[in-house]
């Protein structure tokens, strides 16, 4: 504690000594205090402060500062504001800025602002807006926030900021705008915001319920959506709320039955999606009325079964002991015996004659799957043969059309023709099954949905068959049509979804995205026995084929302008992907397809949920989400960690580590869009230097760059382009520093993608236009 107070008293006498000694050149407090700033920041490659010059004798000239008369201080001009937002500033927040006596704004947005939010930040009193957003800074929020009284905006999203959130956030009565989301804030819900009017709370770790004694009277927007909120959704939570805001609790863990107030009727369904236990309007998903089955007071409750029942009992309870020529009031209100003879008799004859239909029909339905299982086997084992066989080589060629399609039409076409009157009985009798049931009793069906190029089955049926590669429980075919235009036709195995609408409402969904760097899906086969997804082919192959062939082997090898080229496409892809609120979540060299002037295509978006649905979630490395759940079996297509002629590790021996994907995305669920950015930085990485790369092969990462001769950089590029980026060097490093912040280990310090693309945009480049083509 002593050497606490000391430090303090030392830092405090050097402050003091150096605004004596800067005060005597000329700049005054203000300026000698943002200086500061500029001294803390490491990296600053826009060059914004290259204006703050230490001889000026005001700051009010500087790049983002804003000066004006203070309130009830009209003696001079003082520094009121500085906004140096979007300016890729790398260093911390010094504990000066605080000591500006008029700060009023402070906006350092979307930089790479690290370290801690300094508690000297918090004296500043006159503080009216606070932004941090989108910045690299961890730690706590202290609770000396609660003193800023003046504070009317504070956001402080997208950092990594941890703990509980402040309770006396609450006392702050001029706060209306305050976002919070995408750190790691745990804890319960603020209860009481009289004066927010925005309030964003989203992906954190907040648990608990909502509070019941919530208070908001003037929210107008309220987002507390990917959370650990659990429990009912009560009334009173909206006693508070105006009818005409807007919430968001989607994403939780909420149950029960969503209460039918004006608040919450009038929110979107999406509102609530991502809570599975959670029913009622306006979710389509319609809570069960609990049965209250209850006898009548007079009523008997039947013990025997039917046939017996129907036999009624005497009213009296003592045995009859009337001879049976006279009629006591007993017998005169019982039937007769006759009459209960002929009812046993008529109920025995009437199940035995439902027991025969029963048997008769189980011994024909027997019969039938019978009789052709020699035939079945037979094309079974036909089948197996077809398609082991053009698995064995990739350079066979000739393979029957696809074989899958025309022995399932073949199939049909023999269904159709043994099928009997009895057959169309028992199948009317089974109209509870659902829709995907019925459209494999249907047989196979083509479903185009580009809306352009119409498919036809038997086009299809026609088309000769190359095997192009295969990723785990699927095949990748090259299917040439009759008039030379070629498609590529994934074949998914039987772990597919197995309902007709769920899969053709994924199929179209993923064909809604449609831009010139993404793989177009044109339509997809569906059969009982087989599922076929069909896209454009793409000439090129793939980049895992193309880029590590040896200079003089092959004329695969890669420029750097090509390679640039590749970079730039895949971030534009990968842009428009996040653009639409999705996420790749696999990509890799082998999901990054050439074409003929080798422009890349992204494939395989969406292929984990074709693959196992939104159910299919496993415990342990293969729960992967691009909003769904991964597969491993779709991560090892080809051989992805090829380095030059080295072979790589089996996907046995790699497990669940692979260079292309995020370590945070083998312990998530929730898919996010900064997954893509590491895959997407990693590819960029080994794009330049020709083999896959981590962050510690790049020593101290930019800053360590920064100090480093520019030839070591060059000397870090793959050998067979260093001659093509001779002269390059100040690009090359830029391009080393991107990649590597794209794979940091932590999440919030990635950039966007949109970020990436405008920086391998400013990378120069020649206008050639040279064409490429391999073949495949």
């Amino acid at each position: 504690m002593s050497f606490l107070i000391f430090d303090l008293r030392s830092w405090w006498r050097n402050l003091t000594f150096s605004c004596l000694l800067v005060q005597s050149l000329g700049l005054n407090t203000d300026g000698y205090l943002l200086l500061s700033l500029k001294y803390s920041v490491l990296s600053d490659p826009l060059g914004v402060l290259d204006s703050w010059n230490y001889l000026d004798q005001t700051p009010c000239s500087w790049n983002g500062v804003t000066c004006g008369t203070p309130y009830m201080d009209n003696s001079s001009f003082r520094v009121v504001g500085l906004a140096l937002p979007n300016s890729q500033l790398l260093g911390s927040i010094p504990a000066n800025l605080g000591l500006i006596q008029h700060l009023q704004n402070l906006n350092l947005s979307n930089n790479s602002i690290h370290g801690s939010i300094p508690f000297y930040l918090f004296r500043a009193l006159e503080l009216q807006m606070l932004d941090l957003s989108d910045n690299l800074i961890s730690g706590e929020l202290s609770d000396l926030i609660g003193g800023l009284s003046s504070l009317e905006l504070l956001n402080l999203s997208n950092n990594a900021l941890v703990g509980k959130i402040p309770e006396n956030l609450t006392s702050l009565h001029n706060l209306t705008v305050l976002s919070l989301k995408s750190n790691y804030f745990s804890g319960s819900l603020p209860s009481e915001l009289n004066s927010v009017e925005i309030l964003d709370l989203s992906s954190n770790l907040i648990n608990g319920s909502l509070p019941s004694n919530f208070s908001g009277n003037n929210l107008r927007y309220f987002n507390a959506s990917y959370n650990r909120l659990s429990g009912d959704i009560t009334s009173e939570f909206a006693n508070q709320i105006p009818t005409n805001a807007t919430i968001d609790l989607s994403f939780n863990n909420f149950t029960g039955e969503i209460p039918e107030t004006s608040l919450f009727l009038n929110q979107a369904a999406e509102s609530y999606s991502g809570n599975p236990e959670l029913c009622g309007k306006p979710l389509k998903n319609i809570c069960p009325i609990p049965s209250t089955i209850s006898t009548p007071p007079n009523a008997s409750v039947p013990t025997s079964p039917p046939a017996i029942a129907a036999i009624p009992k005497t009213i009296d309870s003592t045995p009859a002991t009337t001879s049976p020529g006279k009629q006591t009031g007993s017998t005169r209100n019982g039937l007769r015996p006759g009459t209960i003879v002929g009812i046993v008799v008529g109920d025995i004859v009437g199940v035995s004659i439902v027991a025969l239909v029963f048997i008769y029909v189980y011994q024909l339905k027997k019969k039938k799957s019978n009789a052709p299982k020699a035939k079945t086997a037979k094309s079974t084992e036909s089948k197996e043969y077809d398609w082991a066989s053009s698995s064995s080589s990739e350079d066979s060629k000739g393979i029957r059309g696809l074989a899958c399609l025309r022995k399932q039409a073949n199939k049909d076409e023999e269904t159709s023709e043994t099928t009997n009157s009895d057959d169309e009985e028992i199948e009317n009798g089974q109209k509870g099954h659902d829709n995907g049931v019925k459209q494999e009793q249907k047989g196979g069906e083509l479903v185009t949905v580009d809306g352009e190029k119409r498919l036809e089955l038997e086009t299809l049926l026609k088309a000769s068959a190359y095997i192009l590669g295969a990723t785990g429980s699927s095949i990748m075919y090259k299917a040439v049509l009759e008039d030379g235009s070629a498609l590529a036709v994934r074949r998914i195995g039987e772990s597919g979804l197995e309902r007709f609408r769920d899969f053709k409402n994924q199929v179209k969904v993923i064909a809604k995205l449609v831009h010139p760097n993404l793989v177009r899906i044109r339509g997809f086969y569906w059969g009982a026995d087989e599922k076929l997804v069909i896209y454009d082919f793409v000439p090129n192959g793939s980049l895992a084929n193309a880029r590590y062939r040896k200079v003089g082997s092959s004329p695969c090898h890669l420029p750097w302008e090509v390679r640039l080229k590749i970079a730039r496409g895949v971030a534009r892809g990968l842009t428009y992907i996040h653009e639409k609120k999705h996420v790749h979540g696999n990509l890799k060299p082998s999901n990054i397809l050439l074409g003929f002037d080798m422009e890349p295509k992204i494939g395989d978006f969406g292929l984990e949920r074709l693959m196992i649905g939104d159910s299919g979630y496993k415990a342990g490395c293969s729960a992967r989400n691009f909003g769904s759940k991964r597969s491993t079996a779709s991560r090892d297509s080809f051989q992805d960690t090829i380095i030059g002629g080295t072979p790589s590790p089996s996907p046995s021996a790699m497990g669940c580590i692979s260079p292309y994907y995020a370590p945070e995305s083998l312990r998530s669920l929730k898919a996010n869009p900064k997954w893509d950015v590491y895959s997407f930085g990693a590819v960029l990485l080994e794009l330049i230097t020709g083999k896959v790369i981590v962050s510690d092969e790049l020593g101290l990462g930019p800053i360590g760059l920064v100090g480093e001769e520019k030839n070591r950089a060059l000397r870090m590029a793959d050998a067979a382009i260093r001659a093509d980026l001779e002269g390059k060097e100040d690009a090359l490093l830029g391009l080393f520093r991107l990649g590597h912040n794209c794979i940091s280990g932590v999440p919030q310090k990635r950039p966007s993608m949109k970020d990436v693309l405008q920086a391998l945009e400013k990378f120069p480049s020649s206008s050639s236009s040279t064409s490429y083509f391999y073949g495949h």
